[in-house]
């Protein structure tokens, strides 16, 4: 009897296992990035903005029907716009740093098992490790070179949240996202409030 029972438990795991397995989601993300540094909790500080992109991965683990786990591993560049002034002449300089980006969001939507068009909406913790960091003159500013800064090599730690549309289109499930992070970390090389601030847009796909 205990033989038997054990083999009723090891088949209903393995048919729960499976069946989770079955809605894990695997995709690709990638789109625009605009972000700045500012004074710590300061969130209308939305000056002297960088234009970027980023692009990622994501998996999208479901623990019920409308809660789910969405690791992530992106790259972003982050960055602020200075204002100076040299013999007369304003001169723009951007700040880049080039991070890889690990959030760990939770998202909830209405049915996880619908496969139609459904919003969702997400949050969470990221680490952010970062890889270089540039200093260099804006667009249209001809003076000057771009100057690596390994000093202001720094792990950031934040938090993101967003909201998305996932449509199937041409047989295949699409993703439209719109995000906001913040980091909590003091910059390197910055005032010492500044912290990363920056809102994205990205178009993913489900493989």
């Amino acid at each position: 009897m205990k033989t038997k029972n054990s083999i009723l438990l090891a088949l209903a795991l393995t048919m729960i296992s499976t069946s989770a397995f079955s809605q894990v989601d695997f995709g690709l993300r990638n789109g625009v990035t605009v972000s700045t540094f500012a004074p710590k909790g300061d969130l209308l500080d939305n000056t002297n903005v960088t234009f970027s992109y980023t692009v990622g991965a994501f998996s999208t683990l479901p623990v019920s029907k409308s809660f789910a786990f969405q690791p992530e591993v992106n790259y972003v560049r982050k960055g602020r716009n200075e204002e100076t002034s040299e013999l007369n002449t304003t001169v723009k300089t951007d700040f880049k740093i080039d991070y890889l980006q690990v959030p760990v969001l939770f998202q909830y939507r209405d049915n996880f098992n619908d496969k139609g068009s459904q919003f969702y909406i997400e949050a969470g913790p990221y680490a952010g490790f970062a890889l270089n960091t540039l200093t260099q003159p804006s667009k249209g500013n001809n003076s000057g070179i771009s100057v690596q800064a390994p000093d202001s090599k720094k792990t950031d730690w934040g938090v993101a949240f967003g909201i998305g549309f996932q449509a199937p289109i041409w047989k295949q499930d699409f993703r439209f996202n719109l995000r906001y992070d913040m980091g909590l970390c003091d910059i390197a090389g910055q005032p010492s409030d500044y912290q990363t601030k920056a809102l994205s847009l990205t178009v993913g796909i489900v493989l």
